[in-house]
């Protein structure tokens, strides 16, 4: 409940940043409208929360975590080309973890769902691959913590590929942690759903 109320006041807070007008008269000033083409352009930025794993016991034994993908390297070019939100769920009778994810891909909203098969299930925490190695032969392994609240993913390649000149990024492990929060595009876009691209 209480991050809920976090949520809806950072909300709150966003709009007001915005411009809401709440002054008494609820007049405007026009030297404080922002036309579009002055407007900054938007980016994206992240909003933090302590990453929560959240282990519920037998009988029903599951997982969850949610937030986004970081790269655990300061590293340029080890960065993630596009933002990834992320929910994680693990089901301790199916051995399987799933990841849906929610990410912008060259300016194209898109929605994907990873599995990860479970090999590992303790008290302590969860490991478990997925299985799609993809055109670069690049596993993937998923480590939950219970007791540090920490979830990390790591690309690793599985097979030499040199004749590929796209899988030659991805000869090298990468890993990435899972941070509590959210992402946002600031200021936020304009959405018209009835609106078309012009040609």
């Amino acid at each position: 409940m209480k991050r809920h109320t976090a949520i809806t006041l950072l909300t709150l807070s966003l709009l007001c940043l915005l411009g809401c007008n709440w002054s008494a008269g609820g007049s405007s000033n026009k030297s404080d409208v922002v036309h579009a083409a002055e407007a900054p352009p938007s980016k994206w930025v992240t909003t933090e929360f302590h990453l929560t794993v959240y282990h519920h016991k037998p009988p029903y034994e599951s997982a969850s975590a949610q937030g986004f993908w970081q790269s655990t390297s300061s590293s340029k070019d080890k960065q993630l080309v596009w933002p990834i939100a992320v929910k994680l769920s693990c089901d301790h009778d199916e051995k399987v973890c799933r990841e849906a994810d929610a990410s912008v891909q060259l300016g194209i909203l898109q929605s994907d769902v990873l599995e990860y098969e479970i090999s590992s299930w303790t008290d302590v925490g969860i490991i478990a691959d997925d299985t799609d190695e993809g055109a670069c032969g690049v596993g993937h392994r998923l480590a939950i913590d219970f007791k540090s609240n920490s979830v990390t993913v790591t690309d690793y390649p599985k097979k030499i590929n040199a004749t590929n000149p796209l899988c030659k990024a991805a000869q090298d492990a990468n890993s990435y942690a899972l941070h509590g929060g959210q992402l946002m595009l600031y200021p936020p876009a304009a959405w018209d759903p009835l609106e078309k691209r012009v040609k």
